[in-house]
């Protein structure tokens, strides 16, 4: 977010007079102590706060540049002694209608005056047609303009200070949220807990990640304690409660930006932030996170300006993102762009040297974040293969082809809000299809071993082959006691099953021609997308219906229920879009018929547990 385009600031400290062009969302001032960095920040926090440093109003000859006092008492003028910060402001969208696109606005602060004196360009803009608007409406929209900045000062030095006071404004900041959704005092107490809890998730969740810590509000026990600052309580792995307070240093300093940015989400402000030194405290590893939080999340709704040594922010490249160089030229402050392409590289090179150690940090960080990449690169693969070492101790089913996994994956996802207790894998080792079907399924299934440490099942179609698949199984496999067409091997960790029929099925078994397809409804089978579906070859064959030799039965095809000879057809084509296409979209009831087959692999010992 930007909304301020240029600073001016005169006779303000060490600064005579600085100008800062080009404003990014995100401002990094660098350079070594004592250059007047934290300057520009507090001539900021004098503009807007009317403070210098944090809750330290301005003493005007202690804040008055040592060198225009000079010049001042040589001339004899006591006039001149003022300290002057002028801000060119961009427009927010939402004042199209009263503000140009630019406009600027200063105040100066006099020797003797108690308030400040402000100005605008506003006339000469009118003067030169540049308006949307008259001058008295442009004058109060720009009233209301800057009563919407809020520049949050943060010192270099966060002491405890500082955290309560920012927590106070967080607290306000829900509980203005919170009254608007509850009336009365007694209402309020009943339900602050919980509505404060729910309105905090994503500051919590933000603190996590940054952190690996996760945070819990504690809100006043009593209506005397209401307009107190929160107790933050912090937990580790082992969900001890430590107060955020008893932490370390750099932990609640990262605590604070995520509070900053939080405030900044939830309100209708203009935010700016002045922000001293945000890595101090902060290992290396939290430092350049931080320094990415700053350039891709928080300068999204804040414009932020930060003084700092570290490398993690000197180094951001980002095009939001600008980066002054500070330093002394006869004890007056100087800032320098380091994009601006006039100034080349020498003031970069400058910046190195000045800090010393800053070029070594660089270098350090730049291979400490190659090096990260890798570590994360190993670790996302680590877990892979955690995750394949405990998927390989799953029980396995095992069917014939790779659409009839996809069926199977998608309507244990419909009725089962589980996830698959088991793996489903194609007996195909070409993974292909090319290499599938009943005679690999047979032969895979005769080929567990028991020491792999999981049970097996081989799924077989009731169709012709699977049918003789499953009955030439080998002697070591003898069938169950329950009804149900399961054999288990001597080894009990293998079995071979037949695809359970529906009801509406049973013509489909005694013509050896069920298969995973016909577990839905004819309803469901006729369904196309993009007029694609299931394509059925007629029954072309020799059958014997009632005992007569029917040569030719095609004629007495018909696609129902009720036909005598559909349960002899054949699906031609279409299985794969079927699978992929049509199945996804049906609802949980077309799936029904399912909840037998899974309640039979259920029924397995140990296949599901």
């Amino acid at each position: 977010m930007q909304i301020i385009k240029k600073i001016k600031i005169r006779y303000f400290r060490s600064i005579y007079t600085v100008t800062i062009d080009d404003c990014s969302a995100l401002n990094v001032i660098s350079g070594k102590n004592d250059s007047g960095k934290s300057n520009v920040l507090r001539a900021l926090n004098l503009f807007f706060n009317e403070e210098t440093d944090w809750k330290s109003g301005l003493e005007f000859y202690h804040d008055f540049s040592v060198h225009r006092l000079d010049e001042v008492r040589k001339e004899s003028i006591k006039g001149k002694q003022f300290i002057s910060i002028e801000i060119e402001f961009l427009r927010p969208n939402s004042y199209a209608g009263s503000l140009p696109p630019t406009f600027s606005v200063t105040r100066n602060w006099l020797r003797d005056s108690t308030q400040y004196h402000e100005s605008s360009n506003l006339e000469v803009l009118q003067k030169a047609g540049k308006l949307p608007s008259s001058l008295s409406t442009a004058r109060r929209g720009l009233q209301t303009f800057l009563n919407k900045i809020y520049y949050e000062y943060v010192p270099a030095i966060k002491d405890r200070a500082y955290s309560q006071h920012l927590l106070s404004r967080l607290q306000k900041a829900l509980l203005d949220s919170t009254l608007e959704d509850s009336t009365g005092i007694p209402k309020l107490a009943a339900n602050l807990a919980k509505t404060i809890q729910k309105q905090v998730g994503e500051l919590q969740d933000d603190f996590y990640l940054a952190t690996g810590l996760s945070t819990a509000f504690e809100p006043p026990k009593q209506l005397s304690e209401l307009f107190q600052a929160f107790h933050v309580a912090t937990s580790n792995s082992t969900d001890q409660a430590i107060p955020l307070s008893s932490r370390g240093d750099g932990i609640q300093a990262r605590y604070l930006s995520s509070v900053l940015n939080y405030i900044a989400e939830k309100s209708n402000k203009f935010f700016v932030w002045g922000f001293e030194e945000p890595e101090n405290s902060l290992e290396f590893r939290y430092a350049e996170e931080l320094a990415n939080d700053f350039v891709v999340r928080y300068s999204k709704k804040s414009q932020i300006f930060v003084t700092t040594h570290s490398p993690a922010f000197v180094s951001s490249v980002d095009d939001n993102v600008s980066c002054f160089r500070a330093f002394q030229d006869e004890q007056k402050t100087i800032l320098i762009n380091l994009a601006n392409p006039k100034n080349g590289d020498n003031h970069q090179n400058e910046l190195n040297h000045e800090l010393g150690v800053l070029k070594i940090q660089k270098q350090v960080h730049e291979l400490y974040a190659t090096q990260l990449v890798e570590l994360r690169v190993v670790e996302e693969a680590r877990a892979a293969a955690e995750q394949e070492l405990k998927d390989s101790k799953k029980s396995l089913l095992l069917v014939e082809g790779k659409t009839d996994k996809k069926i199977i994956e998608i309507a244990w996802k419909k009725l089962r809000s589980s996830a698959i207790p088991f793996r489903i894998r194609v007996a195909d080792p070409a993974a292909d299809g090319s290499t599938g079907g009943t005679g690999m399924l047979a032969k895979t299934i005769e080929g567990v071993h028991p020491d792999d440490g999981r049970c097996c099942v081989a799924l077989f179609d009731q169709d012709a082959e699977g049918i003789k698949g499953y009955e030439a199984l080998s002697k070591n496999f003898t069938k169950m006691k329950g009804g149900n067409d399961i054999k288990v091997h001597v080894n009990k960790v293998s079995y071979g099953m037949l695809l359970p029929a529906p009801e509406f099925r049973k013509e489909y078994v005694l013509a050896k021609n069920h298969m995973i397809e016909f577990m839905f409804s004819d309803e469901v089978l006729q369904k196309k997308v993009n007029g694609i579906g299931l394509h059925f070859k007629k029954p072309i064959a020799n059958i014997v219906i009632n005992g007569v030799q029917v040569v030719d039965s095609s004629q007495y095809f018909l696609p129902s229920v009720n036909s005598d000879f559909s349960a002899f057809r054949k699906i031609h084509n279409g299985k794969e879009h079927f699978a992929e296409n049509i199945v996804p979209t049906l609802g949980k009831s077309d799936f029904f018929e399912f909840e037998n087959l899974f309640s039979i692999l259920e029924s397995i010992p140990n296949f599901t547990t």
